[in-house]
């Protein structure tokens, strides 16, 4: 299972090595294609821990200014 998170940066917002930092630490991982990162469950995730996973996500980039676009694959 897999949760992709595709990225739009805007010159005024943060830094992209500041949003990729923050990625790293929640536990996202950069990938190439269609899709800027990647988390990957160990195992198959309730839709709760995907939500918690999003939220966690979500409060560490605000002020960043960037938007996204979430995509959970099982």
């Amino acid at each position: 299972m897999r949760t992709y998170v595709r990225m739009t940066f805007h010159s005024e917002g943060a830094d992209p090595t500041k949003v990729i930092a923050v990625m790293r630490e929640v536990g996202f991982e950069e990938s190439m294609g269609m899709h800027d990162f990647v988390y990957r469950w160990k195992d198959k995730a309730a839709i709760a821990e995907v939500i918690q996973l999003v939220t966690t996500m979500h409060e560490r980039l605000k002020g960043l200014d960037v938007s996204y676009e979430i995509t959970t694959i099982t």
